[in-house]
């Protein structure tokens, strides 16, 4: 079975195939047949590019910054997007290890509540902006 991705996209008729590995698995399905479909909008590409020049922003102005890598790190530590673990059993401390925002590990749903959480956070830690200001300004960046 191919573990490309099955597109599909709504109409009034209901979900039509749009990607090859969705037109196979349509072709292979039999009408009337039940199968078990897992929603996820894929991520927007545009949406992403938000999110980097948000993370250029940061890195720009702030010299705690040296790059697009550290503020997304830092931005992942403030909002708590990852887990706390010993890296070896003796290990006295545990270090953060921060999960992934990769296309294929996070859809646009999860993505867009992410990005919105970093825009407040980025607000109260480090760039204590209007709203309109930082998206302003993120726009111009990304563009």
């Amino acid at each position: 079975m191919s573990m490309a991705p099955h597109h599909f996209r709504k109409t009034a008729a209901g979900f039509i195939p749009v990607s090859q590995a969705a037109r196979e698995f349509h072709a292979k399905t039999k009408l009337g047949q039940t199968v078990d479909m897992r929603g996820r909008r894929p991520r927007n590409p545009a949406h992403h590019r938000k999110l980097f020049a948000l993370l250029g922003l940061l890195a720009d102005n702030r010299e705690e910054f040296a790059s697009t890598d550290d503020a997304l790190l830092g931005l992942k530590a403030v909002l708590g997007y990852g887990d706390w673990k010993k890296l070896h059993p003796k290990a006295e401390r545990e270090v953060f290890v921060p999960s992934s925002i990769a296309f294929e590990n996070m859809g646009q749903d999860e993505f867009e509540a992410f990005y919105e959480l970093a825009i407040a956070a980025v607000q109260r830690w480090w760039l204590p902006v209007s709203n309109d200001d930082l998206r302003e300004a993120i726009e111009e960046f990304a563009a």
